[in-house]
């Protein structure tokens, strides 16, 4: 019973985190554009929707839209379906989709200005990062200058 209130407690203490930092404001959007790669720090590859309710992953980054991302509030969306695809989760430590913006969550972000290095994080699920090839969601992979760090960093690119 105890692990369950200092789990809940941990729980509760990112979701305050989280909160705090709140999503980038459109203006500091402003600076670059109006959508952005998201590339993994470690690893130099964009993130990449593949189609709907399929894994995300990581590729080359190009200029496909299945690679540029926006955000209205707290949610991120593709470009490739701006209207309806959002990046979504399914629990911690487990692998991020593309799914329908009305069954997606929101996520945080420190900054989304043009080559800003931010940790992309959602309250339910942790951090998005790389483990492996796989792009999950989940717990930190490092802190400060840790190469595990890398991991979840992902570099703002317009």
């Amino acid at each position: 019973m105890k692990s369950i209130k200092q789990f809940g407690m941990a729980v509760g203490a990112m979701a305050l985190g989280f909160s705090l930092l709140g999503p980038a404001s459109p203006a500091q959007a402003a600076s670059g554009g109006t959508t952005f790669h998201l590339v993994n720090q470690a690893t130099g590859k964009c993130l990449q929707m593949n189609w709907k309710d399929e894994k995300l992953t990581q590729a080359t980054c190009k200029n496909t839209k299945k690679q540029w991302w926006g955000h209205v509030g707290g949610q991120l969306y593709t470009e490739y379906n701006r209207d309806a695809w959002c990046m979504a989760h399914s629990g911690r430590e487990k692998p991020v989709y593309t799914r329908m913006c009305t069954s997606s969550q929101n996520w945080v972000w420190t900054s989304l200005h043009n080559n800003a290095k931010t940790s992309v994080a959602s309250p339910q699920c942790g951090y998005l990062k790389v483990v492996g090839s796989a792009v999950k969601c989940g717990k930190r992979t490092g802190v400060g200058s840790e190469p595990g760090r890398k991991k979840m960093t992902w570099v703002i690119k317009y």
